[in-house]
């Protein structure tokens, strides 16, 4: 049984061991809640205040979207949580006017319960800007976010973020390294590029971390992790398959596919997880820049060609040095 909300979500900060952190774990706990309903589900990144006030989106940017905003509220007190919505909506309305988008919708999500004084307050003040901003506005509490946890398709969201009661694997952390400059000759790399993807560093921390978990299943010998690692690649593989070959059809003159790559990411994170595996969504992400280094999948129309014509250093023998260096450095 999923613990009430109030012990669920207070596990997101003992697990990071700051606010700062479960505040993170929290807004992609909110993301990948409902990439189940969008796969499309997205973020975007802007230190300072920078990101628009926006935390999850459905849409486009130049022309209409849906927006989740995540705030870890463990309590709901009073006028400090209400100043808090007040500027993260106004924000994201004053963008939507300078930058010229729609903003159709509004969700809060928090993981508390208010009170019967703030939960007046957030109906008359969310009756109040749907009539003046024209804006559809929501509540995810904690009650809500719970419910969605519940359901069947949740579950590896669920295991994911609280464990779910499996043990197996458990104390995984997902690895990266300090430096990943090294990958900068390997194929997952080159075909990001050729998809016209600019930066690449999260998705070399991303292969890496796949990468060195199936390398600690082959050390410790656990056939049945490597076989359900197998299994999650076939899965992934089978997912990538059916979006680039839904989309490869729309392909521009030079071969790349609109939204392939955020989309196939997207999906796998929350891709369940074979019986054996409690693994993160990083690891699975991971999986699929694997897929893309071992030449089974691609982002551009003429992937094949690319892989075949590559002559980089492979990705595995960076990855070897990477955590011979982190073994003999003493990091874990």
């Amino acid at each position: 049984m999923i613990p009430l909300s109030d012990v669920l979500f207070r596990q997101l900060q003992f697990d990071a061991g700051t606010v700062a952190g479960a505040r993170e774990v929290f807004q992609s706990l909110v993301t990948d809640l409902i990439a189940l309903r969008y796969p499309a589900a997205n973020e975007v990144s802007g230190p300072g205040g920078g990101d628009w006030g926006i935390d999850t989106y459905v849409g486009r940017l130049d022309q209409s979207i849906v927006v989740w905003q995540s705030k870890f509220f463990l309590s709901w007190t009073g006028e400090d949580q209400r100043g808090q919505i007040r500027d993260s909506f106004k924000q994201v309305n004053e963008k939507a006017r300078s930058e010229g988008f729609e903003l159709a919708a509004w969700t809060l999500c928090v993981p508390c319960l208010l009170a019967p004084t703030e939960q007046k307050w957030w109906d008359g003040w969310a009756a109040k800007q749907r009539r003046t901003a024209g804006v559809k506005i929501t509540l995810w509490n904690g009650v809500e976010l719970r419910r969605q946890l519940m359901q069947p398709d949740a579950d590896a969201v669920y295991r994911n973020y609280f464990g779910g009661g499996r043990t197996s694997l458990g104390s995984l952390q997902v690895q990266t390294p300090d430096d990943v400059s090294g990958f900068s000759d390997a194929l997952f790399v080159r075909q990001l590029e050729e998809a016209g993807m600019a930066e690449t560093d999260a998705a070399r921390g991303l292969f890496f971390a796949a990468e060195a978990l199936a390398r600690d299943l082959a050390s410790g010998g656990d056939r049945a992790g490597i076989a359900a690692l197998k299994e999650l690649h076939l899965e992934v593989h089978a997912l990538w398959e059916g979006h680039y070959n839904t989309r490869v059809g729309a392909a521009d003159p030079d071969g790349r596919i609109a939204k392939l790559v955020e989309e196939v990411l997207t999906a796998a994170a929350v891709c369940a997880d074979p019986e054996e595996l409690r693994l993160r969504p990083a690891h699975r992400k991971g999986i699929v820049h694997r897929l893309v280094e071992d030449a089974r999948a691609g982002w551009v129309r003429d992937w094949r060609k690319i892989a075949e014509s590559h002559k980089g250093r492979p990705a595995g023998e960076v990855a070897n040095i990477l955590l011979a260096d982190m073994v003999d450095g003493g990091e874990s």
